[in-house]
């Protein structure tokens, strides 16, 4: 953990009621291991995965990928960035790992490298992909090479904006005949388009296999829309506590923090606890409000505490006062800056203070 003060904590039960749940949506699933598996650490969700049967799996760089093969992990794995110099597609083919084609260079070192190939389109994105009137060249192109595209990826820009359904449905037919070709091409390819949004709000394009992130970890990717009550009921699988390391009480008109960014309107307990935005917990967003609304907050002893001024470098101020009674709350006690036994902070929640969304909230504050 990036401050040796805080604690992130795994419900590998959470995850498993999440994965039940998920799987009820759709038969093959590829859990998407990037970005340290949402901080919830690769590793060990990949092995839990894998001892749930999963036959597929999506990592964000090569080298994540390697690391998965390197402590075990047998099952398919394609890295959605994919690769960029000769030697990381000559470590991905060693390891029997997808390369993912984009452009004319990265066919070109798959082709040169690679016996299994996925074709990744740009169906709107506009990130990676080949434009779907140019998987005409691409499949002859692979034809030449005499080898075969194993999977075809895209993915839905606008999958998680209800309000955007149209572009959704643009991307899904603009995409349909590239996907055709390459399927006749390629019988046995298999697809790969729906990411969690998509899976819950849009299932009619989710192609062969869900390629699904967030909602194993147990995010409602729909969450403030009209369709939030699609996603099924889910369990955060991730908790982080940060201890409290002081407890100090000021009077009415004092100030904490800098700048004196809190003044107090009544006789204040203030806790401080170890963790800051050197810790991922943001400085920036804070708004100096009475309306918890737009307020953060931890929770300690099972009730919500405001933060208090500006959040530091590795410690913020939380008001304790309304549930302070001289003893129930000491040095070293722990404050849920996200999860918690009974009213828990939630992703959702946090990123809604922050003014993001709850994939930031997560791999800002997890391993």
């Amino acid at each position: 953990m990036k401050n040796a003060f805080c604690n992130v904590h795994i419900d590998y039960n959470a995850l498993l009621y999440n994965f039940r749940q998920i799987k009820k949506l759709h038969p093959n699933l590829m859990p998407v291991i990037k970005s340290n598996a949402y901080s919830h650490g690769a590793v060990d969700i990949a092995k839990f995965f894998a001892a749930e049967d999963v036959e597929y799996f999506a990592a964000g760089t090569v080298y994540e990928a390697l690391e998965l093969r390197e402590n075990g992990i047998a099952q398919e794995i394609i890295p959605l960035l994919g690769a960029i110099a000769d030697e990381e597609y000559k470590k991905a083919a060693e390891a029997d790992i997808v390369s993912l084609a984009h452009n004319a260079q990265s066919l070109d070192k798959a082709l040169t490298y690679s016996d299994k190939i996925a074709v990744k389109i740009n169906s709107g994105m506009g990130r990676l992909g080949f434009l779907p009137q140019d998987i005409g060249e691409v499949i002859h192109q692979i034809k030449r090479a005499g080898k075969k595209a194993s999977y075809a990826l895209t993915h839905y820009a606008s999958a998680d904006i209800i309000s955007e359904q149209g572009y959704m449905q643009f991307q899904a037919q603009k995409l349909a005949p590239a996907v055709s070709a390459l399927k006749d091409a390629f019988p046995d390819l298999k697809t790969s388009f729906a990411n969690s949004a998509a899976l819950v709000a849009y299932p009619e394009f989710m192609g062969d296999i869900a390629r699904v992130g967030m909602i194993f970890y147990g995010g409602n990717p729909l969450v403030g829309t009209e369709k939030e009550h699609l996603t099924p009921h889910l369990m955060p699988a991730l908790s982080l506590t940060a201890p409290i390391l002081s407890i100090n009480r000021l009077k009415r008109g004092e100030c904490l923090s800098y700048m004196q960014s809190f003044t107090a309107e009544r006789d204040t307990v203030a806790a401080w606890i170890g963790i800051g935005y050197a810790n991922g917990y943001r400085r920036s967003n804070r708004v100096f409000s009475q309306d918890s609304d737009f307020v953060p907050h931890v929770c300690i002893n099972g009730h919500h505490c405001p933060v208090l001024g500006y959040v530091t470098m590795q410690m913020t101020a939380v008001d304790i006062t309304d549930i302070y009674d001289g003893s129930n709350i000491s040095i070293g006690d722990e404050a849920y800056v996200l999860g918690g036994k009974e009213n828990p902070v939630t992703p959702e929640m946090l990123a809604k203070w922050w003014n993001t969304i709850p994939h930031e909230v997560l791999t800002s504050l997890g391993f």
